[in-house]
């Protein structure tokens, strides 16, 4: 018995892998705008999927990793977020347009102070180390009427 049509068959699966590959890679405009503010660079949003897999995707960038969050995991966007120094020098002074937040700083010990905008404000202390990153994450409950 040939095998001749073992061959098409496999650059069928080959074709099928590169496009399903091609399908999970976000768009470049998935991506939403880094900015910058003073020496920091900083990201933001979270919103949709393709937003997601895009933050995730650019996450080996930033060395401060942030997510907003309700206690049953549900995201939250729209927080103020300021970072200080271990001198007490406001390094950043941003908002989150998503549950998602990175920043690329110094390696250093930062004081993360965020509000959710009702004022319910939480306080972390992080290190961002020389290699790799540090994450917080923030989580407020429903809003009491």
């Amino acid at each position: 018995m040939s095998m001749t049509w073992f061959r098409p068959l496999m650059s069928l699966f080959a074709m099928g892998l590169a496009i399903s590959a091609y399908a999970q890679t976000p768009s470049p405009s998935a991506m939403p705008p880094v900015q910058t503010q003073g020496d920091v660079t900083y990201v933001s949003g979270g919103i949709g999927s393709d937003e997601q897999h895009a933050l995730r995707s650019a996450r080996p960038n930033f060395n401060l990793h942030l997510l907003f969050h309700e206690p049953g995991g549900a995201y939250l966007a729209k927080i103020d977020v300021v970072i200080t120094d271990d001198r007490g020098v406001k390094v950043l002074d941003a908002f989150s347009n998503g549950p998602y937040f990175m920043a690329k700083l110094q390696p250093g010990r930062y004081r993360i102070s965020v509000d959710d905008g009702r004022g319910r404000p939480q306080v972390r202390q992080v290190t961002v180390p020389a290699r790799g990153a540090a994450s917080a994450s923030f989580s407020w409950g429903k809003a009491q009427s």
